[in-house]
Parts: structure tokens; C-alpha cells; sequence
């Protein structure tokens, strides 16, 4: 992951040796070596992803005459690399807090058997009541991702989601998938993760950022620091409301979209939910002549 860009900028390898020096973890060589198994840890996820798409997006800022964007957004902890492309935070603020935010949503994932799953071909709606229905005796399951129309994640309790799996597809889902992740994020169940994280923003550096951050929690342009601020600490917790986020986003203009960093979810995503948009990836340099294509075309 990131390997591509290690090899060819000298920004791109500032940033992994940063990362690596903020939180005293090997990040750049399971990023280069693996194994899968421990990269996948929250503990390691967390920044390894948010440093590489920090890595790509200081590549293409290098790369290209001009890249500003008219406004950014990531989903769940890609809002931190979100937040250095809007001028909100610096590279090693972004690191420090990813570093915290990641140790204490690791260490909410011990107090539960938690877990989340994909939930394919249902409304929103109706999934909101199966999650209800299925959150019992202290067992709670919730709607935490809403990614695009008819692709849901649920997270909660293990025995709750379970249960919710099995009403989801009595309720007509196509499918439910459970997914291989550390623990329940976006879900009540990270809430004893924000009193570390808070300590950890309230000591950070904001900005005013630049461009319109479209936050996780309301779907909603924000910009000002107590606003970027508090976003951070409540999206923990909170579903990340994607499909709105993309909306807004047209809403204000955007009808070209990049996503910087590993892997082209997002960029599926944006498929799925504005089928009008034109989207492109950016993760390594194999892209970079797509993205410059794209950014001619907004600019012509």
C-alpha cells in the first residue's frame, strides 16, 4: 500500500517516515511487507491509510499545475486526510490525532464481541427498524455507514447484528455481508473512545480550512475550527452519512470527483449515488495521467 509513491517522492517518503515516527510503529514496512493480518489492526489501519493518502495527495500536488478543490470530504478516518486537503489541519497534527483516535477505538473494541456487516438491496429506513427490532437485552445493533443507495453497514454487538442479519433478509435484502473488521465502529459502542480523543484534539493546531469540509455527522459544509473540531470527536460514534455527503457536494457545484488515496471504494460509491459525476482514483502513479485529464476538463 503506498509502495508506488514511496519509490517516487521524496515528499511521499517524509510522510511514512513521519508516521512512523509519530506513532513508534513500523507503519511504512507493513505497509511495503505485511503481512495483512497486522496491517489490518486498527491500531495500524488507522494511520496506514490516512499517511498514504496523505502521501498521494502530496504527490499530486506536486504533480499538477493546479489542484485546489471547491470542496472536500472523507469517509470515516479518511475526514482527517480530508481535513490537510481543506487546509484544516498540517501532515503531523493529521498523524498525531489518527494515532490517538486509532489506540482509543482499539481499546473500546475490548469491552465488546462487536462486529459489522453490509447489508445489500434494503431501504434505509426499513433497516433502521430491523436494527431496532434486533437490539435486545443490552445488545445493540445500529446503522453506521450509509455508503450509497442499497448499500448499508450495520455495527453493534455481535449477537445483535445476528439477529439483524436474519430480519434484514426477512425484510427482502439481497445481502448481508459480514465484514472482517477490528470492532463495532460508528456505533454507541466507541463512545468510551472520546474522552482520549478529545483530550488529543483539544491540544491540537486548527484551521479555518480553506474549502468547505462536508462533514460525516450532518452531511453539512463546514469550515470554522470549534465546527471541524467537534466533528472529529462525535464521528466515532456517529453513521457516516455518505450518500448526503456526495449530494451536498453537487449541491455546491462538484460534478468531478477525486479519491486520493489506497483502493477505489469511494470512487464506486460516487458511482453508485451520482451516476452523472465523473470520477476518478488517485493511489499511484499509474493514475496520475487520469487525474490530470480530469482536472483539464474542470478547468476547460
Amino acid at each position: 500500500m503506498g509502495v508506488d509513491l514511496l519509490q517516487s517522492s521524496a515528499r511521499a517518503r517524509d510522510l511514512f517516515s513521519l508516521v512512523d515516527d509519530v506513532t513508534g510503529l513500523p507503519i511504512t514496512e507493513l505497509c511495503e511487507q505485511g503481512p495483512l493480518e497486522r496491517l489490518t489492526d486498527t491500531e495500524i489501519a488507522q494511520p496506514a491509510v490516512v499517511a498514504t493518502s496523505l502521501a498521494a495527495l502530496a504527490v499530486l500536488r506536486e504533480s499538477l499545475e493546479v489542484f485546489e478543490p471547491a470542496a472536500v470530504a472523507g469517509h470515516s478516518v479518511g475526514e482527517f486526510a480530508a481535513y490537510v486537503a481543506g487546509g484544516a489541519l498540517d501532515e503531523e497534527a493529521a498523524l498525531r490525532l489518527v494515532h490517538a483516535r486509532a489506540q482509543a477505538m482499539a481499546a473500546a473494541c475490548q469491552t465488546v464481541d462487536g462486529t459489522m456487516a453490509a447489508v445489500i438491496g434494503l431501504d434505509q429506513d426499513v433497516l433502521r427498524g430491523v436494527c431496532a427490532e434486533a437490539s435486545q437485552d443490552g445488545s445493540t445493533v445500529e446503522l453506521a455507514n450509509l455508503n450509497s443507495p442499497g448499500q448499508l453497514i450495520i455495527s453493534g454487538d455481535r449477537a445483535a447484528i445476528d439477529r439483524a442479519a436474519e430480519r434484514a433478509r426477512a425484510a427482502g435484502a439481497r445481502r448481508v455481508l459480514p465484514l472482517t473488521v477490528g470492532g463495532p465502529f460508528h456505533s454507541v459502542y466507541m463512545r468510551p473512545a472520546v474522552a482520549a480523543l478529545d483530550a488529543a484534539l483539544s491540544t491540537a493546531t486548527f484551521r479555518a480550512a480553506r474549502v468547505p469540509v462536508i462533514a460525516n455527522v450532518t452531511a453539512q459544509p463546514i469550515t470554522q475550527t470549534e465546527d471541524l473540531r467537534h466533528e472529529l470527536s462525535v464521528q466515532v460514534y456517529s453513521p457516516v452519512r455518505w450518500i448526503e455527503t456526495l449530494r451536498r457536494m453537487q449541491e455546491l457545484g462538484c460534478d468531478r470527483f477525486i479519491e486520493v488515496g489506497p483502493g477505489t471504494v469511494l470512487s464506486g460509491l460516487v458511482k453508485r449515488t451520482l451516476p452523472e459525476a465523473h470520477v476518478v482514483n488517485f493511489g499511484a502513479l499509474a493514475d496520475l495521467e487520469g487525474v490530470r485529464s480530469l482536472v483539464a476538463e474542470a478547468a476547460g
